[in-house]
């Protein structure tokens, strides 16, 4: 009998996946070529060429398209911290509002979930993408929404909620191409809480 006793060296040679600064000039190229072209323009060869990072070392990191998709909603979905939070409904609600349409501002959401949905008709892997990225944009309201009915604030089904504030902005915007204000925004919360009572 014997025990296989852990390997106290620390294997040799580089860490598992790309350095940071390699990371940084593929998902800017990745991410205009996923906007303009979809999914399929993503291949080693076309971001070697765009990027200037070696073709193996981008087919080493990223081998599919769906690999710097999935890092791209990461980036796209990531949460605000929570000490933006402060405990009162109307004051969260509206936090979540702003974050959202400070989202729909600076980064290329419509087009993002355009290109997502487009890219899952072709990969099985991607075909709920566009529904992690609706959901991932909308975790704040998820959070303070459930929070509330579970404090008994709020009737009602959280996920149900969070659909019949936001659903109208997303309409406006991912959908319909619109631009949506900040006074629409908080203008959506206040009628929201007026209706159920808050």
């Amino acid at each position: 009998y014997s025990r296989r006793m852990p390997n106290p060296t620390p294997p040799v040679g580089r860490p598992p996946g790309p350095h940071d600064d390699t990371l940084a000039k593929v998902l800017p190229v990745a991410l205009r070529l996923f906007l303009e072209e979809g999914g399929q323009a993503l291949t080693p060869t076309r971001l070697h060429r765009e990027s200037g990072v070696g073709r193996a070392t981008i087919y080493r990191n990223w081998p599919e398209p769906e690999d710097l998709i999935e890092i791209m909603l990461g980036y796209a979905t990531e949460s605000p911290a929570s000490d933006r939070f402060v405990g009162d409904l109307e004051a969260d609600l509206q936090m979540s509002m702003r974050l959202l349409l400070t989202r729909f501002q600076k980064r290329p959401a419509r087009a993002f979930f355009a290109a997502c949905i487009e890219y899952g008709r072709r990969s099985e892997r991607m075909a709920t993408v566009a529904t992690e990225f609706a959901n991932g944009i909308l975790a704040p309201f998820h959070r303070v929404v459930g929070e509330a009915v579970e404090a008994g604030t709020l009737d009602g089904e959280a996920d149900l909620l969070v659909s019949e504030l936001t659903g109208p902005i997303m309409l406006d915007h991912v959908i319909l191409g619109r631009a949506v204000s900040f006074e629409r925004g908080e203008a959506a919360v206040a009628e929201f809480l007026a209706r159920h009572d808050v």
